[in-house]
């Protein structure tokens, strides 16, 4: 997992980065859901699906995340960047929409910097306790293939999602400098997102903002906790670990460290937007 990195400050990212111990992903996406399983080991993470597949029996765990309307998250922008690397957190946002985002810079007029928000935004997320209380006592097939690479002496961290932030709609504010037009074709800006509910509402001579809608939540940020595993693959405790890994790197994106909060896993030692290994 590598990350692209963005300022400390950043209002919206540092929000969700500090106040829930989240990581934000640059690619939002359904598939994201609680309970679901990162293994981590040797400076890589990988997302592997659901945690029930896994259990040595295929017993529900007996409780259910509580929803919640993120009002103090809703609608807050993150800060402005430059059209570059504003570009390339966009088109991370229009892979999770399915679109896409081919000659994309010709369509932004002479836009010089972009932020973005989500208008609407819902947690779902499992009590701690209650979870822990579900899980005692259960374990890990060791006979499951797939759950092979938990064991051993070059064994994975096993880390599972208990929350998720997530979105419908994403909006992407294109903006100059104060006093200065922005020149843009909006009605040809909301013809190539039409088939996404692309709605352009101007703000003033130097902004315009673009609203994405999706047909589904789409999972934008998470927060896991580590399980921890006795020799025959029983859950033994999932504490916080106070260890600093180095995440993968592919050269175009800085490196990254595991930091672990009081309570949840954090996958980079600042705020920023994570990608999974085995993404194009």
């Amino acid at each position: 997992m590598s990350q692209l990195q963005l300022c400390q400050t950043d209002p919206l990212v540092a929000l969700i980065y500090n106040l829930f111990s989240a990581n934000m992903v640059r690619v939002p996406d359904s598939r994201i859901r609680p309970l679901s399983v990162i293994v981590h080991r040797n400076g890589h993470s990988s997302f592997r699906g659901s945690l029930l597949p896994l259990l040595s029996d295929s017993r529900g765990i007996g409780v259910r995340p509580a929803i919640s309307e993120l009002t103090d998250v809703a609608g807050r922008r993150s800060r402005r960047v430059t059209l570059d690397l504003g570009l390339h957190i966009l088109r991370g946002f229009l892979k999770g929409l399915g679109l896409p985002s081919a000659e994309l810079a010709s369509k932004l007029g002479d836009a010089d910097y972009l932020s973005f928000a989500f208008p609407a935004v819902r947690r779902a997320a499992y009590d701690i306790g209650a979870l822990g209380w579900a899980l005692a006592g259960r374990s890990i097939d060791r006979q499951n293939p797939a759950a092979a690479i938990l064991f051993g002496l070059a064994s994975y961290d096993l880390l599972l999602i208990d929350s998720i932030l997530t979105s419908s709609q994403i909006s992407v504010i294109l903006s100059k400098e104060q006093g200065q037009r922005l020149n843009i074709d909006t009605s040809a800006l909301s013809q190539t997102f039409a088939s996404v509910g692309g709605q352009v509402n101007t703000s003033g001579e130097n902004e315009v903002e673009l609203t994405l809608t999706s047909p589904q939540d789409l999972t934008f940020a998470f927060t896991c906790v580590r399980l921890f595993l006795d020799h025959e693959g029983t859950i033994t405790s999932m504490p916080p670990d106070n260890r600093l890994r180095t995440l993968g790197d592919d050269g175009a994106e800085s490196v990254a460290q595991v930091r672990y909060s009081p309570d949840r896993v954090l996958l980079s030692n600042q705020p920023g937007l994570l990608r999974w290994d085995q993404e194009g």
